[in-house]
């Protein structure tokens, strides 16, 4: 083989030359010989692209033969490409041998077979030339990013090294340096070794201040890359470098100098602390200046014919910090800065300005909904006169905002309704396309969360409008459009049956398009059509069915995930509206739905059904192939990559969700196909996507409630065999992810599932699982599942245990709160109360503690009141410890903490009369507020029901006289009708016992008029109605004279309930 000439082909601009030569290279490469002859080129050929590509191959080709070479082969190739590197005059070629020396030194370094290389590199990093200081920090750099843990007795060396090369003169070097530093940073896990690299950080700053102030961006985009890895070092003397960074960061991002991608990258210090770092950088005090130039940034108008996918604009970037803020840290830090610069800047002369001022509120409403919700009226005040702005990008923007806030601040966003629709009906007409979508997406949100009563004024004004825009607008405006005819019809639901006949034609043309540009849309309108379905319901959608179907049945053919994720849902909401009429249908949509869960969703590697997929291939910071042969010892031929197309992630998500929706809708008929979609559910169960299980969990239990019908349980009470098959499959896998799936919203739906089963199938069908269950909740109350733990494990301790709301999820909390009362329901009291006090009491005491978010210390309360319902007299034992809480959270704030105190604190008095008793007093006086509190009907109904515990538990020692008037002003209930029981229950027992009956014989007409009332009241439950229409029975039998005039004043309906339920 002509070595010279094989070279020369593989640098031919001839693809086929190339191609041979290349191939010839890899054949001669499997024998060791070739490593020689490329040595020698290396060394001394006069031609410097021979030299190099000698070390491009070398470093391909001489790890695979290393270990085969003898000892003296190995130190004669280390002398010679330390000399090579320092004779190299050309950069290029130098770099090849640098990278090559990596290579090596990768395999020798751990195994201190290449002694003196570090002393080496060490001198060479002080050397006269610039390029021996480069090469020197390029072979480091790659050393730690790969071997770091070989080096850590080298880190005070290295430290050094670092210091001078940051201070050097070159450009280039200390650019290198930095790269060096960001690879050292991940190997940092020893306090000694961490306390070395602190006086680097003021250096950077420094270095990053210079290149800045010399226009050298490159440098200085790789020194704030260098922040961000220094940031994640598990050191506290990094928050003490905050502001400076903080400021450097915030000067550069505001810096219109400097180019975009360089002023972003800055900024990304900013959002990297408000994720992690959040409480530092309130308590430093560094939100009110970083929130001040971020939204000036907002204002900064877009570069003439800007792309945002190739760099996003300063408004742009600006604002996703604003939004990254907003999502992590407290509403108190965030929104008053932002609303007092939306206000002031909506009046500003400059549009952009004004722009700007909705912006803000557009990427605050997710963040801030609580704060925005408080300060709503201030806020529309600035949205409104965005949508009468003269600019159209003022009036886009208002119309985003509008949108953000029905999406996020509802329901209370809802009452400003009839303001609010007709801006935006105004600015569906606006002459600018892009107006027009952002009017359509507003309407989108609004629509979806207002009821047939609030838009029934509006819609016809609407559907034409919005029918219009369908066959006239841009293509992003149609879409907009076809997702707001979807909200409309969900909400009006069917008083939108006049619009079908012109929606459904336009619906359908957009089903049947063929052309790929119309996908987004097609798929906007297979979600509208379904939508529709359920909303008219089946007898009005019944004759549209099979076109409706013929067209999605044809779109499943389409080798589109998108359209068939969307297909998964029409068949759904069809199915919602058909009931059992669905079956023609069903072995088909099944079968799609199985099919799609089939999908090869592009993973390899590992199995996709895996959970464990997570592999990302090496690299190294001189850009090298670490592709090696199998006979590779380091093992860095065993990467595995892994590539997932998440097109079919959601395609896999709707089928799963469906395989819950068809068995929901057509209950026994699926019984054919209950034992596929088991199958595949625990699959998507156990696959590796979160959003997958999450609905594989939520599905399961709808199958089961379906199983149940299908195959009902024997006279004994005992599950069929096809139940328990369904309980023995489901329960295992539903569990396994309180333990191990670290997705909360994934865990959620799993208690939730546990929670529907038990019920359905009983404790007994259960048994085997109830400890499992009872752990796995108590490790949930605890925090410790795996899906709260805190993302970032270099954490401080004070931000760990911050009482920040963001760290917790109410959601998860409250599965467990539904679950627990339904596993002391299932294993009644005697079974659960040791279960409730070893495992349960204390981690549920902690969710009580101040600091928990208002909606956790309630739900929980809530928990805790259900299951003393259950446990009944054992719930004594804890009266003394919950007490104190009870009565802090009857002075709260929020409504719903005061309901569930005065619903916790009845259910006290009734199961624990005689540890209530000393309290009477004060209860009362706390709940006194409660009763009054006419703003908060559901609040007041459960005041109510304490009070009706307490004078059904404890009549005599309550003051009558002054307690019942009070509490019959209370009444009628008007939310909360599982009181009625306690209440009504109340006043029928003491007008019926002799002991208490004198004391409120004077109330006895205000009395029956209360139970009347309730008794002719359709939400009030028959056990109730019956005990009060036997009671007003056995009041008339005694005091026949003094009932028939009060009985005869009620209304006619009221007599009427009342004969009724006393017969």
């Amino acid at each position: 083989m002509d070595l010279d000439a094989v070279l020369a082909g593989c640098s031919s601009n001839d693809n086929v030359v190339r191609k041979q030569a290349e191939q010839t290279i890899t054949a001669a490469a499997k024998s060791p010989e070739i490593l020689s002859q490329l040595m020698q080129r290396l060394q001394s050929a006069e031609q410097p692209q021979v030299r190099q590509l000698s070390g491009v191959l070398l470093r391909k080709h001489l790890r695979s033969h290393w270990r085969r070479l003898p000892a003296s082969a190995h130190k004669q190739i280390q002398t010679a490409l330390q000399q090579r590197l320092v004779q190299e005059t050309v950069e290029p070629v130098r770099r090849a041998v640098a990278e090559l020396i990596a290579s090596i030194a990768r395999l020798t370094v751990p195994n201190r077979e290449w002694p003196g290389l570090l002393e080496w590199l060490h001198q060479l990093s002080a050397a006269a030339s610039e390029h021996h200081r480069q090469a020197a920090l390029q072979i480091f750099s790659s050393l730690t990013e790969v071997i770091g843990e070989h080096l850590q007795e080298s880190f005070p060396v290295l430290q050094q090294v670092f210091l001078a090369s940051l201070k050097d003169s070159s450009v280039e070097v200390r650019r290198t340096a930095l790269e060096a530093v960001s690879a050292m940073m991940p190997w940092l896990d020893d306090e000694h070794h961490i306390a070395l690299f602190k006086d680097l950080v003021p250096l950077t700053i420094q270095v990053t201040q210079h290149a800045l102030q010399s226009g050298d961006e490159i440098t200085a985009v790789l020194a704030f890359e260098t922040f961000l890895d220094l940031l994640e070092v598990p050191a506290s003397w990094v928050g003490a470098f905050f502001p400076a960074l903080v400021k450097l960061s915030v000067e550069s991002a505001s810096n219109t100098q400097l180019e975009l991608n360089t002023r972003e990258q800055a900024l990304q210090v900013v959002n990297w602390l408000a994720q992690f770092k959040p409480k530092q950088l309130t308590k430093q005090q560094l939100v009110k200046p970083i929130l001040e130039s971020l939204c000036k940034l907002c204002a900064e108008p877009d570069p003439e014919d800007h792309d945002q996918d190739d760099q996003l604009s300063a408004s742009k970037f600006a604002s996703q910090a604003i939004d990254t803020l907003a999502l992590n840290l407290q509403n108190k830090w965030v929104f008053p800065h932002c609303l007092a610069f939306a206000k002031d800047a909506i009046q500003s002369g400059d549009s952009n300005v004004r722009a700007a001022a909705c912006t803000v509120l557009v990427v605050v409403a997710e963040g801030c909904c609580d704060a925005c919700t408080s300060h709503l009226s201030d806020v529309l005040q600035v949205v409104v006169r965005g949508l009468q702005d003269p600019e159209a990008l003022v009036r886009g923007q208002a119309a985003f905002a509008l949108g953000q806030l029905a999406e996020y601040c509802q329901p209370d966003i809802n009452e400003h309704y009839k303001e609010l629709l007709p801006g935006v009906f105004h600015v569906m007409h606006d002459p600018t396309p892009q107006v027009q979508q952002q009017a359509c997406y507003a309407l989108d949100a609004f629509c979806e969360n207002l009821g047939p009563d609030e838009l029934q004024g509006y819609l016809e004004a609407l559907m034409a409008k919005l029918l219009e825009v369908v066959r006239t607008g841009n293509s992003d405006t149609q879409y907009s459009a076809l997702g707001a005819i979807a909200s409309a019809a969900n909400a009006a639901g069917a008083s939108f049956q006049p619009y079908v006949p012109a929606v459904f034609p336009v619906l359908q043309q957009y089903m049947e398009a063929t052309d790929s540009s119309m996908l987004k849309r097609r798929c906007r309108a297979t979600e509208a059509m379904g939508l529709m379905a359920t909303a008219i319901g089946k007898q009005a959608v019944m004759p549209m069915v099979p076109h409706i179907m013929q067209a999605a049945l044809k779109g499943m053919s389409i080798d589109e995930s998108e359209l068939r994720e969307y297909t998964h849902g029409l068949f759904g909401s069809i199915a919602a509206a058909l009931k059992q009429d669905f079956q023609p249908y069903l072995a088909t949509c099944v079968s799609a739905a199985l099919a799609s869960c089939n999908q090869d969703d592009g993973t390899f590697g590992e199995d996709a059904d895996g959970a464990g997929l997570a592999a990302s291939p090496g690299s190294t910071s001189l850009g090298e192939d670490t592709s090696e042969d199998e006979d590779d010892e380091d093992g860095d031929a065993a990467e595995h990559r892994v590539n997932v197309r998440t097109g079919v992630l959601d395609e896999k998500a709707s089928a799963s969700q469906v395989l819950g929706s068809y068995p929901e809708h057509t209950g026994a008929l699926y019984a054919p196909h209950i034992e596929e979609t088991l199958n595949m559910l625990i699959r998507m169960g156990n696959y590796f996507h979160c959003q997958v299980r999450e609905q594989a969990y939520t599905s399961l239990p709808l199958l089961f409630t379906a199983t149940q019908q299908a195959f009902p349980a024997q006279p004994s009470g005992e599950v069929s065999r096809q139940v328990q098959h369904v309980v023995d499959s489901a329960l295992p896998l539903l569990l396994k992810a309180f333990d191990t799936d670290d997705d909360k919203e994934a865990v959620t739906a799993a208690v939730l599932g546990c929670g529907v089963i038990l019920t359905g199938a009983g404790a007994q069908s259960c048994q085997k699982y109830m400890e499992a269950m009872a752990t796995g909740s108590s490790m949930i109350l605890n925090g410790g599942a795996p899906c709260q733990q805190i993302d970032s494990e270099e954490e401080d301790e004070q931000e760990a245990e911050a009482d920040d709301e963001d760290t917790y999820d109410e959601e998860l909390l409250g599965a467990v709160a539904e679950l627990l009362p339904i596993m002391a329901t299932a294993l009644g009291p005697q079974t659960y109360g040791p279960v409730f006090q070893q495992l349960v009491f204390q981690p549920l005491l902690k969710r009580f503690q101040p600091g928990q978010p208002d909606g956790v210390r309630s739900t929980m309360i809530g928990a805790l009141a259900e299951v003393s319902g259950t446990l009944g007299h054992n719930t004594a034992q804890y009266v003394a410890k919950v007490l104190p809480i009870l009565f802090r959270e009857l002075r709260c704030e929020d409504g719903g903490n005061r309901r569930n105190a005065a619903f916790c604190a009845g259910v006290f008095c009734q199961h624990a009369p005689d540890q209530m008793q000393a309290q009477v007093g004060h209860l009362l006086q706390a709940l006194h507020p409660l009763i009054q509190d006419t703003a908060n009907p559901a609040t007041r109904d459960n005041a109510a029901g304490a009070v009706g515990r307490m004078l059904s538990s404890m009549p005599l020692q309550l003051p009558l006289d002054q307690v019942l008037p009070v509490l019959l002003t209370a009444l009628p209930l008007q939310e909360d009708f599982q009181e009625a029981g306690p209440v009504y229950g109340a006043l029928c027992g003491l007008v019926t016992n002799a002991e208490t009956a004198p004391k409120v014989a004077n109330l006895v007409p205000q009395i029956v008029q209360a139970l009347a009332e309730a008794c002719a009241t359709e939400e009030v439950s028959d056990d109730t109605k019956r005990h009060i229409g036997q009671t007003i029975a056995h009041l008339s039998q005694q005091y026949s004279a003094q009932m028939q005039p009060l009985l005869s004043a009620l209304p006619a309906e009221q007599q009427t309930a009342i004969a009724a339920y006393a017969a």
